[in-house]
Parts: structure tokens; C-alpha cells; sequence
């Protein structure tokens, strides 16, 4: 399910549904609990008691706000038109949204608005407890360390009706069956699974307008909650709107593509969604999206060391460095003591859940993608190359380079092969050219560090070994059978499925894209992996991960960052046109709003998994930086 106009702090992190329903509220020091379980807040309006539940047939439109990271949506009820801000403040753990009503009409309309409360605090339902709170009046949602207080305020009132309640239990659906009538029962507590609702009336006068503001404060206890809760005045929200909008205006615009504005707006927008999913700690969650909880009782709410590398080449190469900071320094708290990467981390670092063995076929093995542990160098390289940063790369030679590519030049064989990991797909083991490619690249990274710091021997022993691989992988992955690479070699065979990965070779500059190898290497892929009527590039073939449809001439399902590498291999053989077209693929296949996400459904054109996908939102900024790039040097 799409998720839409993500916006967050680093520490709140919330995003809608298709029907305009706050969906995902994600809570902690490290952005890592989601506290709604992915189960939608409804939001419900009743103009002239006629009543109507929120949805997408109301909908106008929904998207971020003027390049800003602030989400607006219009819609229209009955003849009254809305139009809301969105926005988590840039300092404050606070979630607003404003208001802005108009009554086109002759007639005074008389309006109520409900804003339910679906809380399931640290992810469950279990023991949560919500009250009226008569101080300020407000409701709060509390569990442990998580406090939530909600509210409204116009200048003059708040709202004026509220109800809490028992939900998803002994048959109660939940307070929000109560707003249908327009009238709410004023239950004041509630514990167990509980949600809450409350109602804002307001009285409009024709062709008259009105605002006012719907607000979740967070804070970690009760004291912290209610002192923070004194500053919320209409004034302070309006600040804070200000101050966010002003935040993020500057920050989209220190880089510009300046290329035609469908693709100016993606590459903003592309900009707030990499940002929006990166913590206070580095962490660069994958997904915010909780949908696939129903299907796969778990999530892409995880930090994946080699999207989060990508999405820090994505920062670097757009002048926002600090980000990637912040990842390079959550990769020296994550980084085993043998200096590799785990398949993936929890936001706050800790190692994730995972489907990759520690034994296999009778053998131990390593649990790892080694291409994560080698992106990471990659990453820090781009850093170098823009930022010219040494006191801050003298601080990572140690701590993270030395000790990644020591780890990389002794997970070797003797003819300068990596040894078995998992490939990039977490589908299959061996020696994988994805994996050559990155390793290849990380140790002639790292080599290029030793040569600055003047560790000579150290810089030459990490690049004899990049030669020697890069040799042996040559003479062993490619066939004059079949006329192109290999993806991966099990037990000494070679598996020549076509496979979009294998692309890395020339993106990542492992080899020339002029080179014949690499042409019918180049020629196959798209031959065989580009998907009839929708268009895209496959992953490989017959890639049955989520397919909806067993079309025998359907590769598998288009994915956005593949068809993005595609676009890369143009870009670097200068055939603008094609690669604009690639691109232009992925715009026209992403939302309204910008969201891309990882996959497309080859039948219907519709994005298929989680969305948005922050990979893909970092393969649309790295390619369309290095297409402006190149069409400048023309």
C-alpha cells in the first residue's frame, strides 16, 4: 500500500494513506517505534450534519507543499473546500496539521471535524491507556516511555466534544463508530486497546474562510509532555509552520538540476523522502511503509547498510553531507569486530532480523551481503571526492576504511576472488558479479586512502588485490559462448540468467562502457529483461518475487532502481535520449505526490511493494544528477 508526503525530524516520522488517513507515527529517540501498527487514524467531517468518513474520492490533491517537506492536501465536501498543511517541526517532537476551511456557499455551513486516535504504542495494542486531560483540554495516549497528546486549537476554542474507548475487543470496533451520529459519549479514560476521538465545531459564514490546527505532541514521560505543552499556542504552531517551511526551502536548494519541472519537482521531492527516512542516529530506514506487515509479519522499517549507502552517495552528490555523516558515523557503532556489515540493523543499531544462515550445506558461513560492507567504502570515497574533507576522513581511516577493506582483502580466495556471500537479491549464494564489482571498487577506494595517508604498502597490497580479482573475474565470468557476463558462480559454474545487477560493471567504473564485453553484455539485458506493454527493467529472469502474473514473455515485475542503472549505462555512452526516456519512465510511473516505489506491477502499471522505497528515491537523485551532468559537458 502507497504511503504518501512522508515528513519527519529525525526522531517523528508520519505518513498517510491513500485515503488521506494518518497511517504510520514512528516515536523514539532513534524514529524506530511505530506506534500506530500501521492502522489508520480516520478523519471525519460533517458539514451540515451530513457526515462522511475521509477518502480518496474527496480527495483533490495531496503532495509536499511549494519544495518544502511540509504536506498539503485539498479536497472538497459538500461544497466547502479544505486545504491542509502538514508538518512535523523541524525542533519540537510535534505533528500539526492545519486547517484551512472555505464556504463558497451563500449559506452559513455549520462544520465538524473528528480526528480519531488509533494508537497501538510500541507497536501493540496491549496495556495502552488514554484520558481526558481537563488542564489544557486534551487527550492522551500513553504506554511506558511514549506520551501523546492531542488537541485543536482556532485563537479562541478547542474542541468540544471527546470520547475514549475500548477497540478490537469483545466486539468493539472503537470509538470512532461513535462520530457517525455526530455526537461523541465524553468517556474520559480507557486501558487495554484503547483509541480516542474528538470533535472541533465550527460555524462559517458565506463566502467566509476559517482555520485552525489538529496537533500529536510526543515526548518520553509525562513531566516532559506537559511542560512542552504550555509553548502550543496558535502563535507558536504558526512559528513553527513558518520556521519548517523557511528549514526546508533553504535545504532543497542547495542543489539545483535545473532540467524541465516535472523532473525538477521529482528530484525535490526525491530529496525530502531520502531525508524524511534518515534518524538522528544515521540510521536510513529502507521503508516507512507498514503495509507489508499484513502479508510478511514484518517490514522494510530497517537500516540495509547498501540502500543506506546509496542514499548517502544521493546526499553527498546533492551538497547535503551531514546526512551522510550521520550514516558513516552509525556505521562505526554497527561494524562487527571482523569489519563487515549484518544484513541489516533496527534504527537504534542493533542487529535486525534475518533470513541469511549461519550454516549451509554442512559448511559455517557468514551471515552477509558482502556488497553492503563494501558500499559503505564507495560512499565515504564520494565524500571525499566532493567535500575534500581529510580531518573528517582521517577520522574514518581507522575506525571504518582500514577495517573494512582488510576484511575484503581477506575474504578472498587465492586468485583474488571474494569468497561466497549472498547476492544484493538475498536470493542466492556464491560468488556474485555484483558483489566483484562493489568489492573491486571498494579496494581501489581504499588503496587511493592509504596513498593520501601514506600507508604506500597498504595502498599497494589493497590494489594488487582489486587487480588480481578484477583479472580473475574476466577470464572466469565470461562466456565467448554466450557473448556476455555471468551473475554468479556456485561450486565453480557460472549462472548466465540474465541479471540486471551485472550492470554495476560499468556503473560502478569496474569496466569501459565501450568495452565489446560489456556492449553484448549490455545488449542481453535489455533483450531479455525489459517488461512488454508496461516497460521497465526486470531484475532478472523469471523473477517471481510479487508477481501478480505468469505471462511466460513477463520477465518478472519492472523494479525502479534497475531501470534507473539502465538509464546510467546510456548516460555513460552519451545516448541522451534514451536514458531521458528511462527516466521519464520512472516519473510517469511514480505518484502525485512523488512516491516511488520499488516495484511495478507489469499488468496494470501500479506500484507493487513497499512505496515509498527510499533505494528508489536515491537511484532517481544519483541518476539524474549524473544525467545533468553529463548533458552540461556536451
Amino acid at each position: 500500500m502507497v504511503r504518501y508526503i512522508p515528513i519527519g525530524n529525525g526522531k517523528l516520522l508520519v505518513s498517510f494513506n491513500n485515503d488521506y488517513n494518518l497511517t504510520d507515527i514512528y516515536f523514539s529517540r532513534e524514529m524506530a517505534e511505530n506506534h500506530s501498527g500501521g492502522r489508520p487514524f480516520k478523519y471525519g467531517i460533517s458539514v451540515d450534519n451530513n457526515f462522511v468518513w475521509m477518502n480518496k474520492n474527496f480527495l483533490i490533491s495531496k503532495d509536499y507543499f511549494d519544495h518544502t517537506m511540509i504536506g498539503i492536501a485539498k479536497y472538497k465536501i459538500s461544497d466547502v473546500y479544505f486545504e491542509d498543511q502538514n508538518f512535523v517541526d523541524i525542533y519540537e517532537d510535534i505533528f500539526v496539521r492545519k486547517v484551512k476551511i472555505l464556504n463558497t456557499t451563500d449559506t452559513p455551513k455549520k462544520i465538524k471535524l473528528f480526528f480519531h486516535q488509533n494508537f497501538s504504542i510500541y507497536g501493540n495494542n496491549i496495556g495502552d491507556t488514554a484520558f481526558y486531560y481537563p488542564y489544557n483540554n486534551s487527550i492522551i495516549h500513553y504506554k511506558g516511555r511514549r506520551y501523546f497528546m492531542i488537541s485543536t486549537l482556532d485563537g479562541n476554542t478547542s474542541f468540544d466534544q471527546y470520547s475514549v474507548g475500548i477497540k478490537d475487543f469483545n466486539g468493539l470496533a472503537g470509538t470512532w463508530k461513535d462520530a457517525e451520529d455526530g455526537e461523541l459519549a465524553m468517556n474520559t479514560i480507557a486501558t487495554g486497546s484503547v483509541d480516542s476521538i474528538i470533535r472541533h465545531t465550527i460555524s462559517i459564514d458565506p463566502k467566509a474562510s476559517f482555520e485552525l490546527y489538529y496537533y500529536i505532541l510526543a515526548a518520553r514521560d509525562l513531566k516532559s509532555l506537559l511542560e512542552t505543552s504550555k509553548e502550543i499556542t496558535v502563535e507558536n504552531l504558526e512559528r513553527m509552520l513558518k520556521r519548517t517551511e523557511n528549514f526546508w526551502e533553504l535545504w532543497v536548494s542547495k542543489f539545483q538540476v535545473n532540467l524541465d519541472n516535472s523532473l525538477n519537482e521529482m528530484f525535490k521531492k526525491s530529496l525530502f523522502i531520502i531525508r524524511s527516512h534518515i534518524n538522528d542516529k544515521g540510521a536510513v530506514l529502507a521503508s516507512s511503509d507498514s503495509e507489508i506487515l499484513r502479508s510478511n509479519m514484518d517490514s522494510y522499517y530497517y537500516s540495509w547498510p547498501r540502500d543506506a549507502a546509496y542514499a548517502a552517495i544521493s546526499m553527498i552528490m546533492s551538497d547535503h553531507g551531514d546526512p551522510a555523516k550521520l550514516f558513516f558515523d552509525f556505521c562505526i557503532s554497527t561494524i562487527s569486530d571482523d569489519g563487515y556489515f549484518y544484513h541489516k540493523y533496527n534504527p537504534d543499531g542493533k542487529i535486525a532480523s534475518s533470513w541469511l544462515p549461519y550454516y549451509m550445506n554442512g559448511k559455517r558461513i557468514l551471515p552477509i551481503q558482502e556488497d553492503e560492507s563494501a558500499l559503505v567504502i564507495i560512499a565515504i570515497y564520494y565524500y571525499y571526492s566532493v567535500y575534500k574533507d581529510i580531518e573528517y576522513i582521517s577520522y574514518l581511516y581507522e575506525k571504518l576504511i582500514k577495517k573494512i577493506a582488510d576484511f575484503l582483502y581477506g575474504f578472498t580466495y587465492e586468485n583474488g576472488l571474494p569468497r561466497e556471500s549472498f547476492d544484493l537479491w538475498e536470493e542466492r549464494f556464491g560468488i556474485n558479479t555484483y558483489t566483484v564489482a562493489t568489492v573491486y571498487s571498494a579496494l581501489k577506494y581504499a588503496s587511493a586512502f592509504a596513498q593520501i595517508f601514506n600507508d604506500i604498502d597498504l595502498s599497494k597490497k589493497y590494489m594488487d588485490k582489486a587487480d588480481l580479482m578484477l583479472k580473475t573475474f574476466k577470464s572466469t565470468f565470461y562466456s565467448d559462448l554466450t557473448g556476455y557476463y555471468g551473475r554468479t558462480m556456485n561450486n565453480g559454474k557460472i549462472d548466465f540468467t540474465p541479471d540486471s545487477s551485472v550492470l554495476s560493471l560499468i556503473n560502478l567504473d569496474v569496466l569501459p562502457p565501450d568495452d565489446p564485453t560489456i556492449k553484448s553484455t549490455v545488449n542481453n539485458i535489455v533483450s531479455r529483461l525489459w517488461v512488454p506493454d508496461t516497460g521497465g527493467l526486470a531484475r532478472y529472469e523469471k523473477d517471481f518475487y510479487q508477481r501478480r502474473d505468469n505471462r511466460y514473455d513477463i520477465p518478472g515485475n519492472p523494479w525502479i532502481i534497475t531501470t534507473l542503472w539502465l538509464a546510467d549505462y546510456y548516460i555513460k555512452i552519451k545516448n541522451f535520449d534514451k536514458a531521458r526516456d528511462l527516466i521519464s519512465w520512472v516519473v510517469n510511473h511514480s505518484e502525485a505526490s512523488g512516491i516511488l516505489s520499488e516495484q511495478i506491477d507489469p499488468i496494470t502499471g501500479q506500484p507493487l511493494s513497499v512505496s515509498p522505497l527510499t533505494w528508489s528515491h536515491a537511484q532517481f537523485v544519483i541518476t539524474l544528477i549524473n544525467y545533468k551532468n553529463a548533458i552540461n559537458q556536451k
